[in-house]
């Protein structure tokens, strides 16, 4: 089947409206001062005197201390866009911070010699060094800005949920949803976390990295499993809840299902837990079909390899201090202690203890991958650099020009043209951080500025950024309907999106196909739904989704028929 069979007329789109409404909270501690204990009512006066003024220069020191915090998180928000003119004041703000407040010594290690021991055991050398900095990086200064991102993403991916379970599930698709999977590793590019996010589309890992991320804002404990010989597609995310490991697969964007599903459910709602699939095989079996084989299996899982993934400074002591210095209203994470620390036993161990044990063989370290990938993506050049920036020059969208200073000349008018407004970029940050009706009406104006004036010069530079921008908004206003909850107009959006750029990108055309066909069984269309997953050859790793979805929404069209 061609996708032209998929491309179908709707009726216009409708807008719902949601909103991402987020809170915060926070301790902060403030410490007071000493006094001294005269002995005469003569000193006892001055005393008085001598506190009051200690006490006034104290609370001027913490309001310092808290302004230094206060205006380096400022200028780390997601929403100051991409912050390249804000990173080097916020790292000068946060190393003022640390050198006057925070009790960082920049000549000493932050790693006492007993816990050195420790974490050589499971970082290398290059992770022990950046963890082992008592002074703020560009680096943690993106980590800080992305932590504020996933703080505000995972507040809108679990409104309205009422467990632990519901909250982590519903976290996940939230994310693979927003970030389209890269079916073909030559797409895959070194990328931050940042800019997987802004532009919708990863590798599997990138997508768990996401995931993963976004759960430590809930402090949650999550890790990537790989088998012990490492293979394509063979990529699950383990989440550890009470004594449980709930697993879920980031190539294929969907959990791994426990035997207990809705018989209704038109996606996978109750995740299988780590025990239930080493207690009976099936589960992986019958969800991954005749494509078994090439992924995950039940004896691969008894002994896995555990990896904590995150960047080398979420383990460190400045990331612990400033975290512990936020104000009421900063409520991201910054910080998971992988050892023990003032009660808490720490990650790893949590790890060697859940479930009775459930994990004793596995090999458990901590992944560098994140460091890598953020080295990786700082040190990108030539050509690999040229088509990062120019997936990127899109969200730079659209260049404003005055109509009224048009000059005319024998070719056409000219018009003197302005900054990029990063417009799409400002949009797609608030999609991200959950208010989808403000994303979609901007989506839709967006799409608009694709075209000028017939007889207008228009730079061909300005001319693409703004056709790539509308291939952009096309796409993205159909997520934004989706996960708004208004599946038909997110149907017609994915739909217009096949029609008019089909053949532009292969992985947006996967991906508009997938979520057009989790829109239509959402909205109760299962015939086309089942149309578009059962007719669609996908690529290689989508292959045991699709007939699985298939005979899932056969069954329930089929029990809804028989009513």
């Amino acid at each position: 089947m061609t996708l032209s069979n998929l491309i179908r007329r709707h009726s216009a789109p409708r807008l719902g409206m949601i909103s991402g409404v987020f809170c915060f909270a926070l301790l902060i501690f403030i410490s007071g001062c000493k006094e001294q204990t005269p002995s005469s009512s003569t000193a006892n006066k001055e005393k008085s005197q001598g506190t009051a003024g200690n006490s006034s220069a104290s609370s001027q020191g913490d309001h310092e201390c808290e302004n230094y915090i206060d205006n380096a998180m400022s200028m780390l928000e997601p929403e100051r866009l991409e912050i390249s003119s804000f990173v080097g004041r916020a790292v000068g703000l946060l190393n003022q911070w640390a050198s006057q407040c925070g009790n960082l010594n920049a000549d000493a290690s932050s790693l006492t010699d007993s816990q050195k021991p420790f974490f050589k055991k499971y970082l290398g050398e290059a992770q022990l060094a950046k963890m082992d900095l008592t002074r703020f990086t560009e680096s943690d200064a993106k980590f800080i800005r992305d932590s504020q991102l996933f703080n505000g993403m995972i507040n809108a991916a679990i409104e309205g949920k009422s467990n632990d379970v519901e909250r982590v599930t519903a976290a996940f698709y939230y994310c693979m949803s927003n970030i389209a999977l890269n079916t073909n590793q030559q797409n895959v590019l070194p990328l931050t976390p940042y800019e997987i996010c802004i532009l919708g589309a990863g590798s599997a890992e990138q997508r768990a990295w996401i995931y993963i991320d976004m759960l430590r804002q809930l402090r949650l404990d999550a890790v990537l499993l790989k088998p012990a010989k490492e293979a394509p597609y063979k990529l699950l995310v383990g989440v550890l809840l009470n004594e449980d490991i709930y697993l879920f697969d980031p190539v294929l964007g969907l959990p791994i299902p426990a035997k207990d599903q809705p018989v209704d459910a038109v996606l996978i709602p109750n995740p299988a837990t780590l025990a239930e699939v080493l207690k009976s095989p099936a589960i992986l079996k019958d969800f991954y079909g005749e494509e078994a084989a090439n992924r995950f299996s039940t004896e691969e899982l008894k002994a896995p390899q555990v990896l904590i993934t995150g960047r080398s400074c979420e383990w460190s002591t400045r990331m612990r201090h400033l975290e512990d210095s936020l104000s009421r209203k900063q409520t991201f994470v910054l910080y998971r202690n992988l050892e023990e620390f003032k009660g808490d036993p720490g990650f790893i161990s949590h790890l060697q203890t859940i479930g009775k044990g459930i994990l004793k063989d596995a090999e458990i370290k901590v992944s560098e991958y994140p460091d890598k990938e953020i080295d990786a993506s700082e040190a990108v050049t030539g050509d690999l650099k040229k088509r990062i920036t120019s997936l990127k020059s899109a969200f730079h969208a659209p260049v404003p020009y005055d109509v009224k200073l048009r000059k005319e000349t024998p070719e056409g008018f000219i018009v003197p043209w302005g900054a990029p407004t990063k417009k799409l970029l400002k949009t797609r940050t608030a999609q991200l951080l959950g208010d989808q009706t403000e994303a979609i009406s901007s989506y839709v104006t967006t799409r608009l500025e694709a075209g000028f004036p017939s007889d207008l010069i228009v730079p061909q530079e300005t001319r693409l950024m703004h056709l790539m921008a509308a291939h952009e908004a096309t796409y993205f206003l159909g997520v934004g309907q989706y996960l708004q909850g208004d599946y038909a107009s997110a149907s017609q959006a994915f739909n217009d999106y096949l029609r008019l750029y089909h053949g532009a990108n292969q992985e947006r055309t996967i991906a508009a196909v997938y979520l057009m066909a989790f829109s239509d069984a959402k909205s109760g269309k299962y015939s086309s739904a089942i149309v578009a997953v059962g007719e669609t050859k996908p690529p290689a790793a989508l292959k045991p989704a699709f007939p699985y979805l298939e005979q899932r929404w056969r069954t329930i069209r089929d029990n809804a028929s028989k009513k």
